[in-house]
């Protein structure tokens, strides 16, 4: 295992510090006023979890709140067909984005399957994590769901444009 994937929450600051979207990935966390202090209070909060090239980090239907920074790698959120053997790959997930941000608001099962296309590690923020970090930062968090919230509706234009297609 890599010293990266060893590293705490909290250091993995640098991977979400950015002062805008890059073009590539649109959907990143963006909080271009927040520095290393405000992102490392936050991570504090989290637990890393390396994972491995093509294995599955997320089941479609399973009942879980807790939301995924992506610290490092890609990954894929995908459906699974009516057959039960194909998938279509609706989207691809990289480092400085969030997985799981709809169960972590609404409470219901994953709606998908997110799979890793290559090694990396996310930063797991449980739900009750999340509301001790409100209690304790609630500038921070109020932020922090903003940028969430953008990610979501970057997501949903996505979705909607393809439709559209």
């Amino acid at each position: 295992m890599q010293k990266k994937d060893l590293m705490s929450g909290a250091e993995w600051a640098p991977v979400f510090r950015r002062t805008e979207p890059d073009r590539a990935s649109p959907d990143v966390l963006a909080l271009p006023h927040w520095e290393d202090a405000q992102w490392g209070t936050l991570l504090q909060f989290t637990a890393p979890r390396p994972f491995r090239a093509s294995e599955v980090v997320i089941q479609r239907a399973a009942a879980d709140r807790t939301l995924y920074l992506v610290a490092a790698g890609s990954l894929e959120v995908g459906v699974t067909h009516v057959d039960g053997v194909s998938m279509t790959s609706l989207a691809r997930i990289s480092a400085g984005s969030i997985l799981g941000e709809q169960s972590f608001f609404d409470g219901q099962p994953r709606s998908a399957n997110v799979w890793a296309v290559t090694d990396g590690t996310l930063l797991l923020l449980p739900f009750e994590e999340f509301s001790r970090f409100g209690d304790a930062e609630p500038a921070l968090a109020r932020d922090f769901l903003f940028a969430m919230a953008r990610v979501l509706s970057i997501r949903l234009r996505n979705t909607s444009f393809r439709l559209r297609r």
